[in-house]
């Protein structure tokens, strides 16, 4: 598995698109970011809680070290790991890979919790293997296996929403795509500079193909909205930074998503909409506001 992820023999969209098996290289489960093997194994957001959950059992590198440094981030990571240190994180990053494979493949994931049992579970029984024969194993003479207590560090404090310059207005925008039923449902909020709010608004999409479609209607149908109720300029706050490409580029123009990418356009035509990538904690009113939707 760490041999896959250092040689870029991971079957991520990025490695199918650069072998011209498929034509996206964005991220499936997510649809914000270029599916890359740190993507799908550390940073895309479904796999962050499981990073954080583990941290509470395991020893594992932290989030400071955890960087994308190109195809060999792996070897750096591991480098500054001791040897149980490196056994965990290997691990992690097989379960993760498999339980993501699942995902893309219409399975129901598990619960976290019922993941982390199943990891420590398998690590005890590799360490008994390596310390004990079988026959002590299958006869159950050897001691207790005691876990080391992990010290779980105070959780940094959150990122706060990037205000807009006292002459502009932003519109944060987020989008969350139902794999289960090819749904989506959208959020959006404008805001002046000192936070009081425009509008908000959210939208329901019964049909959509993938998440950074969602991520595109909720750009759309912001733009539109905010060209009926504000006349300055506006700065487009998304947490998806392919959609937001979009925007500016005709990366997607002749993708299955170009009549959202040709409307994006004539906004933009009538008004200076200006994109800027924000990160997920950034964007948690707009991300509350879409999911009420599904109220």
């Amino acid at each position: 598995m760490a041999w896959k992820a250092v040689s870029r023999a991971l079957t991520t969209n990025e490695c199918k698109k650069y072998k011209h098996i498929s034509t996206r290289d964005g991220c499936p489960v997510c649809g914000r970011e270029k599916e890359t093997s740190f993507h799908a194994l550390v940073s895309c957001e479904h796999v962050r809680m499981i990073w954080a959950q583990m941290r509470t059992v395991w020893r594992l590198p932290s989030q400071e070290v955890l960087h994308d440094t190109g195809k060999e981030w792996l070897l750096n990571v591991l480098a500054n790991c001791d040897d149980h240190m490196r056994d965990c994180t290997i691990m992690l990053i097989w379960r993760i890979w498999s339980l993501r494979s699942d995902l893309t493949h219409g399975k129901e994931a598990p619960p976290v919790t019922a993941m982390s049992d199943y990891l420590q579970s398998y690590m005890n029984s590799l360490n008994l293997c390596c310390r004990f024969s079988i026959e002590e194993i299958l006869k159950g003479k050897m001691p207790m296996v005691r876990e080391e207590t992990v010290e779980v560090p105070n959780p940094r404090t959150p990122l706060h929403w990037p205000r807009p310059p006292t002459d502009r207005a932003a519109l944060s925008v987020d989008g969350a795509f139902m794999q289960e039923d090819g749904s989506a449902v959208v959020g959006m909020i404008l805001r002046r500079h000192d936070g009081s709010v425009i509008f908000a608004a959210y939208r329901c999409i019964f049909n959509c193909n993938d998440a950074l479609e969602a991520e595109l209607h909720a750009i759309m149908q912001g733009m539109a909205l905010a060209l009926q109720h504000c006349s300055l300029p506006i700065v487009v706050q998304s947490d998806s930074s392919m959609a937001l490409a979009a925007m500016n580029g005709d990366s997607l123009s002749r993708s299955a998503d170009g009549h959202l990418v040709a409307e994006i356009g004539l906004h933009m035509e009538a008004r200076e909409f200006v994109p800027s990538k924000i990160k997920r904690e950034q964007n948690r009113v707009a991300h509350r506001v879409a999911l009420y939707s599904r109220t």
